[in-house]
């Protein structure tokens, strides 16, 4: 005798599998009227989005999802043909850019912090994100603690130096506490790597390998103050220990922070 339980798990399976398959005939379709129009369309020109919100309101799919699914949906499309372009014009310096082609999301914002306690509890208790991760991690000079708070899709990581001589310590002497580098998600590191070097991207690293992720990094630009990490991963939305270890140990190298 089927329980209730086990009644349910077969039919949300069931509808799982009718969601992923209209998903996928929806992507198709959509790629195939951007990429027969020659161009892609970046901005909500038609309304799709506006649409979409509407009819989910019918359906009771509150307004935030709905525009989180369509929204999604746009970015993919637009992702897979810009890859389509991009691998046509050979990825040239004048061709599209393996960002414009991959780039899928912006998967964390580094802050560099004085006090790595108080900004958990600021960022918990005052505006609600959920602690997920806390460890400690150190190169051959450099160390920094940190922690990894979410809410929602947006993910920030916060770190401490653990010493004068840490390479957060230093940076915040510098610069002050803030924004240290927004890391921005492709779905492959390795192709990025080159189309960067190409176009004359001051990188600091080369691909870091770690379990289920690779990062790429470039140096602290002098005119706007960033730093970015280019970042794919596979079945790994952590980090890793010995990426940001090796990281430091680089940055230790070049005397950089």
């Amino acid at each position: 005798m089927t329980s209730t339980a086990d009644h349910h798990e077969q039919e949300l399976s069931r509808i799982d599998s009718q969601l992923l398959q209209l998903i996928g005939r929806r992507l198709a379709l959509s790629r195939s009227a951007v990429a027969e129009s020659g161009g892609v369309v970046l901005a909500d020109d038609n309304g799709e989005i506006a649409r979409a919100v509407n009819l989910g309101q019918n359906e009771g799919v509150p307004a935030a999802l709905a525009r989180d699914i369509f929204e999604a949906i746009r970015t993919e499309t637009n992702r897979a043909v810009n890859g389509q372009r991009a691998v046509s014009e050979g990825l040239t310096g004048q061709g599209v850019s393996i960002l414009a082609a991959r780039a899928m999301r912006i998967d964390h914002v580094a802050i560099a912090v004085r006090d790595l306690d108080a900004a958990i509890t600021e960022m918990t208790e005052r505006f609600g994100f959920t602690l997920r991760e806390r460890n400690r991690v150190s190169g051959g000079v450099s160390g920094m603690a940190y922690a990894v708070v979410s809410a929602g899709a947006a993910k920030l990581v916060l770190c401490e130096g653990d010493s004068d001589r840490s390479n957060v310590t230093q940076y915040i002497e510098h610069y002050g506490p803030g924004v240290q580098h927004v890391a921005i998600e492709l779905d492959d590191a390795d192709a990025a790597l080159g189309d960067l070097r190409e176009r004359g991207c001051d990188l600091l690293t080369g691909v870091i390998r770690g379990p289920g992720l690779n990062q790429i990094f470039t140096r602290r630009d002098g005119n706007s103050g960033m730093q970015f990490e280019f970042i794919s991963r596979a079945d790994n939305e952590g980090f890793a220990s010995s990426s940001v270890a090796e990281l430091f140990d680089a940055m230790e190298r070049e005397g950089v922070y």
